[in-house]
């Protein structure tokens, strides 16, 4: 259950790049661009919003022109750029090391490869990649130039959204005290930096930091589950059903009543550790 849960966080983060991966059809077969079709459609369907009020039309242009301050053309696609190069560079690093390449390459125990000393470590790596240290910027440097180009995409719909939020959330004065403070030399930084404060190393770094206490509160999250679940009606498993509603079941689902019970599958508990 609990990476269930963790599944579900990440996809709706995925869900903001999805549209844009979709749109990338050059390396995906028929079959595989119809799979991602699918759940680009099925993501892009998770948030519906309210049409805006005829007010609230009127106040879009004041709105946009406020955004495009915040969101001028190309930023999203450098900003994501920067932050995809800030955090994966140090990660793969980490893949890059003597350490766990001769660890990962060789089949030896922990205490050979101790024994080594920096600079045989050095010389079996390069016998065995010779580009070893080259490699982790090839990864990077295609990874942060593709996802450059989603994001990329991303940023007129972003910029559209992000105008009509503005005008929902703020009247014409607002939007008028906003558009002067932003005509500011103080207010021209603001704009052109706020969105980015987002992904500064240290917002990232204290992030990073909440992540062990934000993972020990899906404990408690799996409790109050099943918790939840417990005054409810139990599912279902094939025997559990009455001969009237196995014949039923097999009619609606077009099947032999005799291969009805290889198809129900039985319910999984909460606390289950299945990744399905």
């Amino acid at each position: 259950m609990r990476r269930l849960l963790i599944l579900a966080t990440a996809t709706l983060a995925l869900g903001m790049a999805m549209p844009a991966v979709a749109r990338d059809e050059a390396d995906l077969n028929p079959k595989a661009q119809a799979q991602m079709d699918k759940v680009a459609s099925l993501l892009g369907g998770l948030f519906q919003a309210e049409p805006l009020t005829a007010e609230q039309e009127e106040r879009l242009p004041e709105a946009s022109a406020v955004v495009a301050q915040i969101m001028p053309d190309g930023f999203y696609s450098k900003m994501m750029r920067e932050m995809m190069d800030k955090t994966m560079r140090p990660m793969m690093s980490a893949f890059a090391t003597p350490e766990f390449i001769l660890g990962a390459r060789l089949d030896v125990d922990q205490e050979t490869l101790a024994g080594l000393d920096e600079a045989a470590k050095l010389e079996a790596v390069e016998m065995l990649d010779p580009a070893y240290d080259r490699r982790v910027d090839a990864i990077v440097n295609v990874m942060t130039g593709k996802m450059g180009g989603m994001f990329a995409q991303m940023e007129d719909p972003m910029r559209e959204g992000l105008s009509k939020a503005y005008a929902v959330r703020f009247d014409e004065a607002q939007l008028a005290d906003i558009a002067a403070f932003f005509a500011t030399p103080t207010g021209s930084t603001y704009a052109s930096q706020s969105m980015a404060l987002f992904m500064d190393p240290q917002v990232m770094q204290a992030s990073m930091q909440a992540i062990p206490a934000m993972m020990s509160g899906f404990g408690d999250m799996e409790s109050a589950m099943k918790q939840a679940m417990d005054p409810l009606p139990k599912e279902r498993a094939y025997k559990d059903l009455t001969a009237q509603e196995r014949t039923r079941l097999a009619q609606i689902l077009k099947v032999r009543p005799a291969k009805l019970a290889d198809v129900v599958k039985p319910p999984k508990p909460m606390d289950s550790g299945s990744s399905d």
